[in-house]
């Protein structure tokens, strides 16, 4: 099958193990054009042969280039701007699992037109997550703009256990999301500075926090939520920023029974649907381009 675009490698400097070169996207149709995404790139070369292994990549160099035998990989695309044009880093790692927790290369601050980037990332057979894309910082912002898909508000900890777990698995398994404790349903700042005072010390109740996190999500949240404390004029906020994940991920109930969430008009629901559940696990494995095309979803 012919391909109407490549990446393309210029080979600067090859070492035994590594491999240094300036990275381009070669668009064939219908003229020839040079995209510059990277200069002085490199990468180890099981990593560098692979993308040639795997079709999407052509090498320019003074010499033939003879790649070295095939070794497993994985590739992953941490999207940090999404529009008509994708701005995203590449990820390299031994096998799928260790994509997020134990990447050993990248080629960052990649920039490609939309299509162009589903192209490779269903070429490469590469898993997608969002890097950051929606995160708030600022609690004040946040009551401003109110709930909404990306941003969920909880009075406090210790009184909406079950429902600030239910939001982060809902975050894990759709998009990013924003979970800030202390702000009213309505946007109001209330401040958790009441709870505090009952830990005694603020690191002590993030401490808690994380823990409780952690006790009530299997598998393991990878990335682990960011949490924070965010004080407002004499007011304390918790900032929870959940990164959506490549593993289907359920809460426990006070049972220790299994159940996922989602994110659906501005809220998180419980889905109990097995073919639902099933939609949200190949998306997370594959990719929602990648299983559509599959016409799996």
């Amino acid at each position: 099958m012919r391909h109407f675009c490549t990446f393309l490698a210029v080979v600067k400097k090859l070492e035994e193990h590594t491999v240094h070169f300036d990275f381009y996207h070669l668009s064939k149709q219908p003229q020839p054009v040079r995209q510059l995404l990277k200069a002085n790139a490199w990468l180890p070369r099981h990593y560098f042969d692979y993308l040639l292994y795997s079709g999407v990549l052509e090498v320019d160099s003074g010499q033939p280039y003879v790649p070295a035998p095939a070794q497993p990989a994985a590739i992953g695309m941490n999207i940090r701007s999404l529009g008509s044009t994708v701005v995203f880093d590449m990820c390299f790692s031994p096998q799928t699992y260790k994509l997020w927790q134990k990447a050993d290369a990248f080629l960052d601050d990649l920039s490609l037109a939309a299509d162009v980037f589903e192209e490779y990332v269903y070429r490469l057979g590469a898993i997608s997550r969002f890097r950051h894309l929606g995160r708030v910082d600022d609690p004040v912002v946040a009551a401003q703009l109110g709930e909404n898909d990306m941003i969920e508000f909880k009075r406090d900890f210790l009184l909406s256990k079950g429902g600030i777990i239910k939001s982060v698995v809902a975050f894990a398994n759709s998009n990013n999301g924003n979970l800030f404790l202390g702000i009213s349903d309505e946007g109001e700042i209330i401040g958790v500075n009441h709870e505090l005072k009952q830990y005694g010390d603020p690191d002590k109740y993030l401490l808690a926090i994380t823990q409780y996190i952690q006790d009530k999500t299997t598998p393991f949240l990878s990335p682990f939520p960011k949490i924070s404390l965010k004080k407002v004029q004499d007011k304390y906020v918790v900032a929870i920023f959940v990164e959506v994940g490549s593993e289907l991920v359920c809460g426990l109930d006070k049972n220790g029974d299994k159940y996922v969430a989602i994110r659906t008009n501005n809220r998180s629901v419980i889905v109990k649907d097995p073919h639902q559940i099933g939609e949200i696990y190949v998306k997370r494995k594959l990719g929602s381009e990648i299983s559509r095309r599959l016409g799996l979803l």
